[in-house]
């Protein structure tokens, strides 16, 4: 049988292999890590195994990688959520303090101050504590 593919010396699958392991930090989607390990496992398998072919590196980092994917990349990816997290300072329901900020009346609210509106008929006076019903559009809509 006739080669297609001279043999990779192990040294190209190794660097090809750490390529692809960079390649993986920059994309994060676990499936480059798997066949980057692969083309370092026939890599190193260069060093004991003579290969008779470069068909046979190839295949076997194919399916080596394949294999690695399917059964590894649900563990990594276990960790990594989907959903995202609440952002705390936008949660209502709590009170906060209105304070004067150069001159201007705010809210202090989750370590920030924020413009509000009054959404009640009695005027607020600074050191007034008051309940966030909305934040929206970066102003808090507050209540008595």
């Amino acid at each position: 049988m006739e080669n297609i593919l001279p043999v990779i010396p192990a040294w190209i699958m190794l660097t090809i292999g750490v390529v692809l392991l960079a390649l993986e930090l920059l994309s994060g989607a676990f499936v480059i890590l798997f066949f980057g390990m692969a083309f370092l496992v026939v890599g190193y398998s260069g060093f004991m195994i003579d290969w008779q072919a470069g068909e046979y590196q190839v295949l076997a980092v194919a399916v080596l990688g394949g294999i690695l994917t399917y059964v590894l990349r649900g563990y990594f990816m276990r960790g990594m959520s989907k959903e995202d997290l609440p952002l705390e300072t936008m949660q209502v329901g709590e009170s906060g303090i209105i304070v004067d900020d150069g001159g201007e009346q705010r809210l202090r609210y989750k370590g920030t101050t924020w413009a509000f509106k009054y959404t009640g008929e009695d005027a607020v006076a600074i050191g007034d504590e008051v309940m966030v019903v909305e934040l929206k559009n970066n102003v808090a809509l507050v209540t008595k």
